[in-house]
């Protein structure tokens, strides 16, 4: 290696690093599957495929899961992959991004880079959203039989919440209806459970939200679940509800060039529509025995929601990831304070999947007036010497 990479300029101590990792909405499937031929990922395929095969009883034929879930033929014969609208499904999009960045994780350690020295040398780790759960899983310095245990085991647990939460959603797909009055106001994009608003101030957006929640039933409010950066946000609903904002305020939409945009999801997160889930998860984590403790982090992981370091939370840190990716909001300015605060942290390294974490990260960086290299691994950096 080059003396001038990143890599070595960790190891000399001149490098720190923070961690973090997307969420849903961005497409994954070409990312994860030039990793498939690569000998150095088979038996990181292999233990995926079996976690899969060993649920597949259970779930196949759920609400979540109508047409399955086979990853293994997916990735052999490009004719099988589903449409982007199931592989968007929450059962199926869940694991499956997870996989994606935990495949460019096992990219980075394969290379002569340890997990132990990638934890010595990081600073912190967060995720957007559901990456919070692959955030948590680098924290643990698990090696050989161990890593692979996780591996399988952090892919049920997504793969059950995806199916938790399509069971109290159970609205996987737009109906006619909601297709049709969707494209009747000129709607470039298919309407789901979330919608990104992009443009004006958070206070803005949230008066609309208040003002129109005035004219919903209690079951149809709409929620402000995500705040991306001072212009970006996404709300959460029923996709009748989110349709309804975009009929009430066309007009102004269209003056003040707000962008409206639905995401590529099934499910409403981060808002109290999913709060029946509570039950249905918690039996779900025993069904598959996932069990992870504080004291098994060796790397600070933040909550997007309240900026908690998970190191100093209590019990099983299943209910916590459950509750900061279903029913807490989004605030992704508490998970970039630690890196803006901490000068001895250098770079991020964003596991994607894309651009759009690494983007987000810029933007709320750079409210807090600093600016620090945010390295794509998605895309192999020659920054990072690998």
């Amino acid at each position: 290696m080059s003396e001038n990479n990143l890599i070595e300029k960790a190891r000399l101590g001149e490098a720190r690093f923070f961690l973090q990792f997307g969420g849903q909405g961005v497409p994954w499937f070409k990312e994860l599957e030039r990793y498939y031929e690569n000998p150095d990922f088979a038996k990181f395929f292999e233990t995926v495929f079996q976690a899969l095969e060993e649920e597949k009883p259970r779930v196949e034929g759920s609400i979540g899961l109508p047409h399955g879930i086979d990853l293994e033929a997916w990735l052999k014969d490009k004719e099988s992959i589903p449409s982007e609208a199931y592989l968007s499904y929450a059962s199926v999009s869940l694991p499956l991004v997870q996989l994606t960045q935990l495949a460019h994780y096992h990219n980075l350690v394969s290379q002569g880079i340890s997990q132990h020295d990638l934890l010595k040398w990081s600073l912190g780790a967060s995720g957007h959203s559901q990456g919070i759960i692959g955030a948590a899983f680098v924290a643990i310095d698990s090696q050989a039989e161990v890593y692979y245990k996780n591996l399988a085991q952090f892919t049920k647990l997504q793969l059950y919440l995806g199916i938790s939460a399509q069971k109290v959603y159970p609205y996987p797909e737009a109906s006619s209806e909601e297709l049709a009055e969707s494209q009747a106001l000129a709607s470039a994009s298919i309407p789901s459970p979330m919608v990104a608003v992009l443009g004006a101030d958070h206070k803005t957006i949230a008066n609309l939200v208040e003002e129109i929640n005035k004219e919903l039933a209690p079951e149809k409010q709409i929620y402000v679940g995500l705040y991306n950066s001072p212009s970006n946000r996404i709300l959460s609903s029923h996709r009748s509800s989110l349709i309804a904002f975009a009929k009430k305020y066309q007009s102004k939409i269209a003056e003040k060039q707000f962008k409206f945009i639905y995401l590529m999801t099934s499910c409403p997160f981060h808002c109290p529509l999913l709060k029946d889930m509570s039950p249905i998860i918690a039996r779900e984590i025993e069904h598959i025995n996932f069990q992870l403790y504080a004291k098994e982090l060796k790397l600070p992981v933040y909550s997007f929601y309240d900026g908690a370091n998970y190191q100093d939370l209590e019990g099983n840190l299943a209910d916590r990831m459950f509750r900061d990716l279903m029913l807490h909001t989004l605030h992704w300015d508490k998970a970039m304070k630690p890196v803006a605060d901490n000068n001895a942290i250098t770079h991020i390294l964003d596991f994607g999947p894309g651009k759009t974490s690494q983007r987000l990260s810029a933007e709320s960086l750079k409210e807090f007036e600093i600016e620090k290299p945010i390295l794509a691994l998605a895309k192999t950096s020659k920054e990072l010497g690998i």
